[in-house]
C-alpha cells in the first residue's frame, strides 16, 4: 500500500512526542514516589490486611508510579521475599489494573482546550526547581514540570496524529483490520513491545482525536484496548525468571487475570458488534471518552467478577505451577525481606531493608541467647545450631551490604538518611553474633577446664541477659517504627545492664577476696560480662543510630 502522501516529519514527530511523553510519565511516576515513598511503604503494609485493601494499595500504588507493570513487579518482589502470600499479591494485582487506566484519563484531557496551560506546568516547575533550596521542594518541582512534559507530549502526538489523519492510505489500512482476534493480538503485541498498557491506550486515544480509528466501525478499537491488558503482563512475566513458585504464581496470576476476563467479554463483544456504537452515543461521539471509559470499566468489572473466586483462582494457579520438590541441602541466601525486583521502586525497596535488617538482628540476639545457655548449663550439644545462626547473620549482612549499595543511588535524600542508618545498624548487628561466638569459646573453656560458677553468679548473669532482650525488643520497635521517644526508654535499660557489669564485677572480686572463687574462673568471668555488656551497647548504637537521621 502507498504512503507517499504521508511526510515524513509526521513520522518524526510522532516519535518525538510519544518520546517526551513516555520520558514525562517517567519522571513523574519517579518523582511522586520520592515525595510520597513513607506513605506508600505504609500503604503496602496494609495490603496484607485484607483483599479490598490489596485491591486499594494495588490501584493508588499503580496511579502514582503510572505503572501496572512496575507495581505487579514489586508485588512479585514482595511474594518472593515471602512478606505477601499469594492471595494479597492477587487483590493487590487486581487494583493495578483499575490504576493504569487513569493515565488514560490524563490524555483525555487533550480533548479539551487545556493543553496550552497544562504545558505551562513544565516552566512553572523548572523555575520552582531553580529557585527551591530544599530537596522536597526540588523534587516537587521536577514533578510538576514532568506533568507539563507529558501535556508537550500528547501534543507533539496530536500534532503529527494529524499528518497521519490526513493519509488516506493510513486511514484505509487501519479501518481494514477487522478481526476480532487480529485485533487482539495487535494491541498485545505492541503492549508487549513497549512493556506498557497505558501508554498505548493513550496512544490510541490520541489517535481517535484526529480520526484514526482502528478496526474502523464496529467493537474494533475495544478488542485492541483488551489487547493491551494481555500485553502488560510481558513486563511481570520476565520478572519471574528465578524467582521462587510463589512469585511464578503471582505472575501467572496477572495473565489468567487479563486472559480470563478478555476471554468473558470477547464474545460478547463480538456478537453485540454495535456496542461502540452505542457507548459513542453515551459519550456526544467523542471516540476518545469511549475509549478511556471501556479501559476502566473492563478492568473495574474483571475485578468485581474475580473479587469473590480469589481463593479459587489462587488454587488453579497452585495446580498449574505446582510446589517443587525440596531440596535436601539448604541454603540461606536470599532469605527474608530482600528482592532484586523492588530496586525499581527504592522506597519499596528501603522499607524491606529496614524489615531485613531488624530480622538479622533477631538471628545475632537468637545467636546470642543460646550461646549463653550453653554457658549456664555448661553443655555443648547446641554449639553447631548456634554455630549456624552465626553464619547466617554474616550472610545476611552481607546480602543486606549490597542491596544497600545498590538502592543507595536511587533514593530519595531522606531514604539515604534511612540507608546510612541501615549501614551503621547492620555493623552493629554483625557484632552481635561476633559476641554470640566468644560466648560458645568461653563455654567450651570452661567445659574443658571444668570451671564451676555458683547459682548465684549464674542468676545474676540471666538476670543481665534478661535486660539486653528487653532492649532488643524496645529497639526493634525505635528501628521499625522510627520512634525516637523511645530512645530514653532504651538509654535507661542500657544504663541498668551498665549498672548490672559494674555490680556484677565488684562482688566478683570480693568473692575472690574471700577465697570463694577460684583464679581460673577470674579471667573467664570478666571476658563474659563484658562482652554482654557490650552487645547491650551494639543495640544502643542501632537506637541511636536513628538520630543522625
Amino acid at each position: 500500500m502507498n504512503f507517499g502522501d504521508l511526510s515524513a516529519e509526521s513520522v518524526i514527530l510522532l516519535l518525538v512526542g510519544i518520546g517526551v511523553f513516555l520520558l514525562g510519565f517517567k519522571f513523574l511516576g519517579d518523582n511522586i514516589q520520592k515525595l510520597s515513598a513513607a506513605k506508600m511503604r505504609n500503604l503496602f503494609n496494609k495490603a496484607v490486611s485484607n483483599r479490598f485493601a490489596g485491591v486499594g494499595v494495588g490501584a493508588l500504588a499503580t496511579a502514582v508510579f503510572q505503572s501496572s507493570a512496575v507495581t505487579t513487579v514489586m508485588v512479585v518482589g514482595f511474594v518472593n521475599a515471602g512478606v505477601m502470600t499469594l492471595t494479597q499479591a492477587a487483590a493487590v494485582i487486581m487494583g493495578a489494573n483499575i490504576g493504569t487506566t487513569i493515565t488514560g484519563w490524563l490524555v483525555w484531557l487533550e480533548g479539551f482546550n487545556v493543553m496550552l496551560y497544562a504545558m505551562l506546568l513544565t516552566i512553572i516547575g523548572m523555575v520552582i526547581t531553580m529557585i527551591s533550596k530544599k530537596n522536597k521542594f526540588h523534587t516537587a518541582g521536577i514533578m510538576v514540570a514532568s506533568l507539563g512534559l507529558v501535556f508537550v507530549g500528547l501534543e507533539i502526538m496530536s500534532g503529527a496524529m494529524s499528518g497521519f489523519a490526513e493519509s488516506e492510505a493510513i486511514k484505509d489500512a487501519l479501518e481494514s483490520i477487522k478481526n476480532p482476534v487480529l485485533l487482539l493480538l495487535l494491541g498485545a503485541g505492541i503492549t508487549a513491545i513497549m512493556q506498557s498498557s497505558s501508554a498505548v491506550t493513550s496512544i490510541l486515544i490520541v489517535m481517535a482525536g484526529q480520526g484514526l480509528i482502528i478496526g474502523g466501525s464496529g467493537n474494533g478499537i475495544l478488542f485492541v484496548v483488551m489487547g493491551t491488558n494481555i500485553g502488560s503482563c510481558i513486563t511481570s512475566i520476565i520478572s519471574s525468571f528465578g524467582a521462587n513458585t510463589n512469585a511464578k504464581r503471582a505472575c501467572l496470576y496477572h495473565l489468567l487475570f487479563n486472559v480470563i476476563g478478555t476471554l468473558i467479554l470477547f464474545p460478547f463483544m463480538v456478537i453485540f458488534d454495535g456496542f461502540y456504537e452505542t457507548l459513542y452515543g453515551w459519550f456526544g461521539g467523542n471516540d476518545q471518552t469511549c475509549i478511556a471509559f471501556f479501559h476502566t470499566t473492563f478492568n473495574i468489572v474483571c475485578t468485581a467478577l474475580y473479587l469473590p473466586f480469589i481463593k479459587y483462582l489462587v488454587k488453579l494457579c497452585e495446580i498449574i505451577i505446582p510446589d517443587r520438590k525440596k531440596k535436601s541441602k539448604k541454603s540461606n541466601v536470599n532469605e527474608g525481606f530482600m528482592d532484586a525486583r523492588l530496586l525499581n521502586t527504592p522506597s519499596i525497596a528501603v522499607g524491606q531493608l529496614v524489615k531485613q535488617t531488624t530480622y538479622t538482628a533477631g538471628v545475632a540476639v537468637k545467636a546470642l541467647n543460646a550461646a549463653f545457655e550453653t554457658f549456664i548449663n555448661q553443655d555443648e550439644s547446641a554449639t553447631e545450631v548456634v554455630k549456624q545462626d552465626i553464619q547466617k547473620v554474616d550472610e545476611l549482612s552481607k546480602e543486606i551490604t549490597e542491596y544497600l549499595v545498590e538502592v543507595s543511588p536511587k533514593v530519595s535524600l531522606k531514604d539515604e538518611k534511612i540507608v546510612n542508618m541501615l549501614h551503621s545498624d547492620n555493623t552493629s548487628i554483625v557484632r552481635i553474633a561476633d559476641i554470640a561466638d566468644n560466648v560458645l569459646g568461653y563455654t567450651s573453656k570452661s567445659v574443658e577446664e571444668g570451671l564451676i560458677f555458683s547459682d548465684v553468679v549464674k542468676r545474676d548473669l540471666v538476670q543481665m541477659v534478661n535486660l539486653i532482650n528487653e532492649q532488643y525488643e524496645l529497639v526493634v520497635h525505635i528501628v521499625e517504627n522510627n520512634d525516637m521517644v523511645k530512645i530514653k526508654q532504651s538509654d535507661e535499660i542500657e544504663d541498668d545492664i551498665d549498672a548490672s557489669k559494674k555490680r556484677l564485677l565488684a562482688e566478683h572480686m570480693k568473692r575472690m577476696t574471700r577465697g570463694e572463687c577460684s583464679p581460673e574462673n577470674n579471667s573467664l568471668f570478666v571476658s563474659l560480662v563484658s562482652n554482654l555488656e557490650r552487645a547491650a551497647d551494639h543495640l544502643s548504637f542501632m537506637a541511636h543510630a536513628l538520630e543522625e537521621m
